[in-house]
């Protein structure tokens, strides 16, 4: 294997030891008369000497940050065994492990589509905290060793690349992957390692030199969004752990004016990080919290704006959270265990009787006060009929663009009832270029729209450059009773690769919370079309269903599985539909997927999904009612009736026994 040739660290002795070192420090009084004298044997005698006996292992090594993930370890892989595993240069990325012969190659790339974020993520290190966890536990040199191995072999390796270079350019210096080593794994490794016989003054001054590195590039070249509020963890964390520096105060105290300014600029009045995503949600929420800890660790004062905006964060995942305890998995985002999100946030915000009861899965403390809930400056909306784990629940997406990790997915709908999820999406996806990654970013792959056979293109005409105004509602019009929620939102940014096809949308949900006569708790969608231009449009409503293949009676779709809970989705007979059930598709487009597992590793699986497709010549008005089954009951409605004049507003079900009742959309006004 060609490896790269010595290089880093980047700095000289001289210019480290000159320019960079706060001398005014006593251990370090003697340093600049060796400097002078061309003595750097001594020089970094003393600088080391001085670098062991500041640090703190007793503060830092108390906070609790486990690095185990599922995208750096194999599957079920204990810590013990990663450990090993690592030794023997058996690294893992993003899932994908890569075996390799006497020295890793930093720049390597053995996936089978040359996922970049492989190469990127083998930087972030958390392999280093990982041996270190074993070493502490263990006192076995051999881990040292390996560590010092593969810091030294990283360092040299990596030192071609430039320091000023943009902050998303490079493969092992980009800011994002700068700010998780500081911090994350360095430290831990830093502060395992620093007594080990292994880790010796020669390799301490180029840990020094490399993490002095960092900082200057996370200071001049740091990027925006969430991987500025990374970028900034990590320079504070060096401000406060590095105080030999000569940069350190000037660096911490510009991390942390950062991150208060960007806790007023990405986080909405309603609580939600700007992308609009439940996983960059939760990496702004970690990252604040990892310094606050590290801060509180030190005893360096922590900004009131971090414990009021963490406190309004942490609210949000609860707010959202689904009967099953988990987020629904909004654009680039998961289905994250909320209990597991919320373990830190009990212990720092203790009068939260909600956050207790979130963290312990309701053993301790109450569920908010609030049943159904609005976020109406980010657009999104929680339906349910209680806090139960059999509650009924739709998650309902009315909301802008988020600011990165956007999906076309206005006017998504999810339920999840008597403790399944029934409409799901498709998911997240590896960044990669793959159909399955342009399946999950498109509006086929959730449950509303297209037109023409066209996705909605919010992205053709969105403006980095001008973030969201935080404070402004999202436009959407909300009313919750004890008896019911209405919901409407629209979308009018255009469809297809221009934008051009000009169709509004606008939908309506209407949660019946104890039901109807005969029908148990459900949710009236009404779809409205408006044609911009005048000509006639296909119209493809999409449903992704969480369930086994259903039976289709005439246009109404139900799922039959046994001893769980199912669904029936009926649209009206006088929209004209005809409808099919896709269960993974390839030709002519992908439809009928969903991933599963971290979206890293690139895991996806066939569901069923019901498309009904009709034609409009003008303004439209199209009623589906969904009606989630609850174990062993069975659907039923026949069918339903619903003038499609789009300003109709009455609403017959018709059910199997013969049965008719009549529904007024006006009843559910706002």
């Amino acid at each position: 294997m060609q490896m790269t040739v010595d290089v880093g660290p980047r700095l000289t002795d001289e210019e480290f030891f000159k320019e960079h070192v706060d001398t005014s420090r006593p251990a370090l009084a003697d340093l600049p008369t060796a400097v002078e004298r061309g003595d750097y044997a001594e020089a970094r005698r003393i600088f080391a000497a001085d670098a062991r006996a500041s640090l703190q292992p007793e503060r830092f090594l108390r906070i609790n940050r486990p690095f185990l993930s599922a995208t750096h370890a194999l599957p079920g892989e204990s810590v013990e065994a990663a450990a090993e595993r690592i030794l023997s240069f058996n690294i893992v990325s993003c899932s994908t492990p890569s075996q390799f012969e006497g020295e890793v190659d930093w720049f390597s790339n053995p996936t089978f589509n040359q996922y970049k974020e492989w190469t990127w993520q083998i930087s972030r290190h958390p392999d280093w905290a990982l041996l270190g966890e074993r070493y502490r536990d263990s006192g076995d040199e051999r881990f040292a060793e390996g560590f010092v191995k593969l810091f030294r072999s990283w360092v040299r390796q990596t030192g071609v690349e430039p320091l000023d270079s943009p902050g998303n350019h490079t493969k092992a210096w980009r800011t994002i992957e700068c700010g998780i080593r500081m911090g994350g794994a360095w430290p831990w490794a830093l502060h395992s390692f620093y007594n080990s016989p292994h880790f010796t003054d020669d390799v301490l001054i180029d840990w020094y030199k490399s993490v002095w590195e960092h900082g200057w590039r996370l200071r001049h070249r740091h990027w925006t969004h969430n991987w500025l509020i990374m970028e900034m963890n990590g320079l504070a964390q060096i401000g406060i752990l590095y105080p030999q520096f000569a940069e350190a105060d000037e660096w911490r105290h510009y991390a942390f004016d950062v991150l208060v300014h960007e806790m007023g600029t990405q986080v909405y009045a309603d609580g939600m990080q700007y992308e609009l995503s439940t996983g960059y949600h939760q990496v702004n929420i970690n990252n604040y919290q990892w310094l606050w800890d590290v801060a509180e660790a030190y005893e360096v004062a922590i900004p009131v704006a971090f414990r009021n905006g963490l406190e309004q964060m942490h609210a949000a995942n609860v707010k959202l959270m689904m009967p099953n305890g988990r987020l629904p998995d909004i654009n680039d985002g998961g289905w994250h265990r909320v209990s597991a999100l919320m373990q830190r946030a009990a212990q720092l915000y203790p009068e939260r009787e909600d956050f207790r009861w979130a963290a312990t899965r309701g053993q301790e403390g109450a569920p908010p006060a609030e049943i159904s809930i609005p976020f109406p400056y980010s657009g999104l909306f929680a339906m349910r009929n209680s806090w139960a784990e059999d509650a009924v629940y739709a998650f309902f997406d009315g909301g802008p663009f988020g600011y990165a990790h956007q999906h076309e997915d206005k006017l998504n709908l999810l339920v999840h009832a008597y403790g399944r999820l029934l409409l799901t999406e498709a998911g997240n996806y590896a960044y990669d270029t793959s159909e399955m990654r342009r399946y999950v970013l498109s509006t086929r792959g959730h449950n509303t729209i297209r037109v023409d056979g066209e996705d909605q293109n919010r992205r053709l005409t969105f403006d980095r450059s001008a973030p969201p105004v935080l404070d402004q509602p999202a436009g959407a019009s909300w009313r919750s009773t004890e008896s019911y929620d209405v919901v409407v939102a629209k979308y009018d940014e255009g469809y297809g690769p221009d934008a051009a096809t000009g169709v509004v949308h606008r939908r309506k949900v209407i949660f019946l919370k104890a039901g109807i006569d005969g029908v148990g708790p459900c949710f009236v969608v009404v779809d409205r079309l408006t044609p911009q231009n005048g000509n006639a449009h296909d119209i493809e409503i999409l449903w992704h269903l969480n369930t086994g293949m259903p039976t289709v009676d005439g246009v109404a779709v139900v799922s039959e599985d046994d001893a769980v809970a199912n669904v029936a989705v009926i649209p009206a007979a006088e929209a004209g539909l005809t409808v099919e059930v896709v269960h993974g598709q390839e030709e002519p487009e992908w439809q009928g997927w969903r991933s599963f597992g971290h979206h890293q590793q690139g895991e996806f699986e066939p569901i069923p999904t019901v498309l009904y497709r009709g034609r409009i010549d003008g303004p439209t008005r199209i009623v589906t009612l969904i009606t989630p089954l609850e174990p062993g009951k069975v659907r039923t409605v026949r069918t339903i009736h619903a003038s499609a004049e789009i300003d109709a507003r009455e609403i017959e079900i018709e059910f199997l026994s013969g049965e008719m009742i009549r529904v007024d959309e006006e009843d559910y006004s706002f």
